[in-house]
């Protein structure tokens, strides 16, 4: 595969799952990517794509709290878009709220001043559902969605003081091979344990929008590939189900499938979901059905499953 020579992303955060997503997507397209993070465990990417392009991914150390090393780094490779997943989940963020919010704020302000200092004009970061108020005090209900939130207005005084472009959106719950870190990582444990014929049960029960996570990285490389004006904030879908929906659908994949949902209730926001901005960027979005997405989730472990077994046997 030939890489383009006029295209060039850099992504932070990329041995997580949204990462390893997205750099498998852009290299399969003949984009070359500068992946980085602060680990060099990319066991999520090499579950995906054993067997990436040559030439189209380049893995380096990124701490992006360390705005002198980001700096020199962005003017060095002069990527032609910058995609910004990484942060700290809700769990750390709970438990260590500072490093949350230098990693989760401070973070994201090194990126944007980057960007301003090399003309960077493609900038798509990840927001979350969890910024979206809810509940009694119709306000983010942790301290990692306060962190995101306050992302989206620091996003806003960019466009504001700088006219630097950016497009945040808001991930809700994403499910695929990879996801194993985080509260609603139960939805993937749940399709995973169906897939491997063990028994789990999915901790609680929720209406939200459930998105299968090939989606997302499609929306990513277009989005990065695209040009727009303004600070953008997109939801990505407006489709509610249940719990109950994606245990039909795993059962409906899987019959004999051994998994239940527990009788403990997670707010979420159900409505006010917007993906104009979103559409405006990259045009009409497609959605896999839940059925669809989690035959494929079923189907990508057995096929990892298969492959660790006969690496095993050899």
């Amino acid at each position: 595969m030939t890489p383009s020579t006029l295209e060039r992303v850099l992504i932070t955060g990329a041995t997580g799952f949204l990462g390893s997503w997205i750099v498998s997507a852009l290299a399969n397209r003949g984009i070359p990517v500068l992946a980085t993070d602060i680990s060099e465990d990319y066991h999520r990417l090499d579950a995906l794509c054993p067997n990436p392009p040559e030439g189209m991914v380049e893995r380096r150390i990124c701490d992006i709290t360390d705005p002198e090393a980001l700096d020199l780094l962005i003017g060095q490779m002069r990527p032609t878009g910058i995609i910004h997943l990484a942060a700290l989940q809700i769990p750390v963020c709970r438990e260590r709220p500072a490093a949350g919010a230098a990693v989760n704020i401070g973070g994201h302000i090194n990126i944007f001043e980057a960007a301003r200092a090399h003309r960077i004009r493609r900038i798509i970061y990840t927001s979350s559902i969890a910024a979206k108020p809810r509940g009694s005090a119709n306000a983010p209900s942790n301290l990692y969605g306060v962190f995101k939130k306050t992302d989206e207005e620091i996003s806003r005084i960019y466009w504001q003081d700088h006219q630097l472009p950016s497009l945040g959106l808001r991930p809700y719950i994403v499910y695929g091979v990879g996801r194993d870190e985080g509260e609603t990582s139960a939805i993937t444990r749940a399709i995973e344990a169906a897939a491997l014929g063990k028994k789990y049960e999915i901790p609680f029960d929720t209406r939200s929008c459930f998105q299968y996570v090939g989606d997302i990285a499609e929306i990513f490389v277009r989005a990065v590939r695209s040009d727009w004006r303004g600070a953008l904030l997109s939801d990505i879908s407006d489709r509610v189900q249940s719990t109950d929906d994606v245990l039909a659908a795993i059962r409906t994949v899987v019959p004999e499938a051994e998994v239940t949902v527990a009788d403990t209730a997670r707010v979420s926001p159900e409505d006010g979901f917007d993906t104009s901005p979103l559409r405006q960027v990259i045009g009409d979005l497609q959605e896999t059905p839940l059925v669809e997405g989690v035959l494929k989730t079923v189907e990508l472990y057995r096929a990892i499953d298969a492959r660790r077994r006969q690496a095993q046997s050899a």
